[in-house]
């Protein structure tokens, strides 16, 4: 089973508005996201954060392993694809050679997120002792270091795909 889960549950407090209602392509971004997923083989696509159809967030201000943390509990087994709803050029050449890269997880390099990840419950209780972890050290890098993932070079990649925006000046300029 291949699974996308969009990590959509921040303040999007240096947005200033939440960010999985952002236009994109003339969709929210959230939709936009969630179809790239479906395009790249999800079968199921869900959203962490406290909004309609959402998983809600457990940890309050607990980042994307917050949200991970989450959500996990509740997606079944598989192989799923692990992405922030601020990234408005993802695209699924990003997505499927992370699908295909085997291990137990894989990134690319320089880049936690997006991410694959084998969820299984050994993956679901590492993901839950790392959220004993003091705060500067829970982090989706330290999940994907205690799971040896593979890291794919960037080599050819643009890496404008996997920008992701937190302020309206990062948002104009990667929409532009």
């Amino acid at each position: 089973m291949i699974g996308g889960l969009v990590l959509a549950g921040g303040l999007s407090s240096r947005m200033g508005r939440d960010k999985a209602s952002l236009i994109v392509d003339g969709v929210t971004v959230l939709e936009r996201t969630s179809r790239v997923l479906r395009d790249v083989g999800a079968e199921l696509v869900v959203m962490s954060g406290s909004r309609p159809g959402g998983i809600p967030d457990r940890f309050d201000a607990a980042g994307p392993l917050g949200g991970l943390a989450s959500a996990a509990p509740f997606l079944p087994d598989g192989r799923w694809l692990v992405v922030p709803v601020d990234m408005p050029r993802l695209c699924t050449a990003v997505l499927a050679p992370l699908l295909s890269a085997g291990g137990r997880a894989a990134r690319w390099i320089g880049h936690p997120l997006p991410m694959a990840l084998e969820l299984d419950d050994p993956t679901r209780d590492l993901i839950e002792s790392l959220m004993n972890l003091p705060p500067s050290e829970r982090s989706p890098s330290t999940l994907l270091s205690r799971l040896d993932a593979v890291t794919l070079p960037l080599d050819g990649l643009d890496t404008r795909w996997l920008v992701n925006c937190n302020t309206p000046d990062e948002w104009r300029e990667a929409t532009s």
